[in-house]
């Protein structure tokens, strides 16, 4: 099909092509190809379906314009780079815009029998709500849905990186795994939601109580784990114990109802006593349940001799 059918066609049956995607939701341009004076390549609106126009923010006002008459500098060229592609490539090409709107599209040049590329037909798909899906789907994959802290399978990514960094560095690494000393209780006495909530809020609580190079993570029920990084001496660590405890300590009010909270803390060392990320929280959970043993509200340190 030449040029000039192409332009017959659109003049003469342009309303009927408009009319037949009229209701699809993907959006449609065509666009012509010119050569400029300087010998650039310009792209002209010839026609655009409602969706097109709406998603676009233009009206059929554009028609016979260039790109870089509608949109600011910075946009214009991003469009025009990729029609230029389409169009210097010969064949379709996709392309994903970024923005308020997500866009995932096709741009495919069109030939006149001469073999020269005189329009490009460019279909676009609304990906926005799968791609925010996606999005939260990954971040589900790796946080604790209660708290957004952190969840097993993150803080297993974040110890990991932080031993080699302590490796590299040749730092101390500290784990701290904790759990409140009456949980059930809370839930027993208050309910679910009240106990959901306080979880919450102890979530805040302990990150309170880091760095922001640290990681606060959620195992699962009242179980939480604390990596502490670029440590120079266990008294660091001990610093860190005691300011929990003490923020624990602090009067709680969930909804009128008041109630106070201790929580008992194990802590592994590395290289100290561990080399690995398994090992750590290993050796920091066994601490943790000495602690409990010696009367909990307390941390306790792990160490070869103290746990059988």
């Amino acid at each position: 099909m030449s040029k000039l059918d192409i332009e017959t066609l659109i003049s003469q049956y342009g309303e009927i092509l408009t009319s037949f995607f009229q209701h699809l939701s993907d959006m449609f341009f065509l666009m012509s190809v010119e050569e400029s004076e300087a010998g650039e390549l310009e792209f002209r609106y010839v026609l655009m379906n409602p969706a097109a126009m709406q998603v676009a923010h233009l009206t059929e006002e554009a028609y016979g314009k260039r790109i870089e008459d509608v949109y600011p500098a910075h946009k214009a060229a991003e469009l025009s780079c990729m029609y230029k592609k389409a169009v210097q490539g010969g064949v379709p090409i996709h392309y994903t815009s970024e923005g308020d709107v997500i866009g995932e599209s096709i741009l495919s040049p069109v030939f006149n029998k001469d073999g020269v590329c005189t329009h490009v037909f460019s279909v676009t798909r609304d990906i926005t709500e799968r791609k925010k899906l996606e999005s939260r789907l990954e971040y589900l994959a790796y946080h604790d849905v209660l708290t957004g802290l952190p969840n097993r399978r993150l803080l297993h990514i974040h110890l990991n990186n932080a031993l080699a960094a302590a490796k590299a560095n040749g730092d101390m690494l500290a784990v701290l795994f904790l759990d409140c000393d009456h949980f059930k209780q809370i839930n027993d006495t208050s309910g679910h939601n009240t106990g959901d909530m306080f979880l919450q809020m102890l979530a805040d609580r302990l990150s309170s109580c880091v760095r922001e190079g640290d990681t606060v993570a959620r195992l699962g029920g009242d179980e939480f784990v604390v990596v502490l990084t670029a440590i120079q001496s266990s008294k660091q660590v001990e610093k860190v114990a005691n300011r929990i405890l003490t923020v624990l300590q602090k009067p709680w009010d969930i909804d009128g109802a008041e109630f106070q909270c201790t929580a008992s803390i194990g802590i592994a060392l590395y290289p100290t006593t561990a080399l690995d990320a398994d090992q750590l929280l290993m050796q920091a959970d066994k601490a943790l349940y000495l602690a409990k043993d010696s009367g909990r509200n307390q941390f306790r340190f792990f160490t070869p001799s103290a746990v059988k």
